[in-house]
């Protein structure tokens, strides 16, 4: 990922992690890859549930184990491609890192459940700060809202 595209193995990757996950963990597809030059360098997903933090969304748990795969705080130069668009924690800890590339299939608006209701995110601080970040929203929105209507259908968690 160079901050331009986003190949389909990419994003089928994500789409099968995701269903894994909900499998798995009976949750909603919360999950999210660190990526450099079209290498997954980490994965995560939203452990807030089994570990009872806040803190561990699904972005930031592929951060912190991008940052501990690769031994270094600084990120720059990594994609984050995830799921759902980035929540202001996420995003926060995102910049913090060093990422600047950010790719994600379901923007907040259409799913608005999942974010604490902000009149601020990502795309705003895109247009506050023209160049300095990389957005590509709502990539396979769709389909990624296909399993969102799963995930509520077996009443997995949110």
């Amino acid at each position: 990922m160079d901050g331009k595209n986003v190949t389909d193995a990419n994003l089928d990757l994500l789409f099968l992690y995701a269903r894994e996950i909900m499998k798995l963990h009976k949750i909603f597809p919360y999950v999210s890859f660190i990526m450099k030059s079209d290498v997954i360098i980490a994965r995560g997903y939203n452990r807030e549930r089994e570990t009872f933090d806040l803190t561990n969304q699904d972005q930031v748990v592929s951060i912190r184990a991008a940052q501990k795969t690769l031994d270094t705080s600084s990120l720059k130069g990594y994609s984050l491609l995830s799921f759902f668009e980035p929540t202001i924690l996420a995003f926060d800890v995102s910049l913090w890192s060093g990422i600047t590339d950010f790719h994600w299939c379901i923007n907040s608006k259409s799913f608005p459940a999942s974010y604490n209701p902000m009149s601020y995110g990502v795309t705003d601080y895109a247009k506050a700060h023209p160049g300095e970040i990389t957005i590509k929203p709502g990539l396979r929105e769709k389909e990624a809202l296909t399993l969102v209507e799963i995930a509520q259908k077996q009443k997995y968690q949110i």
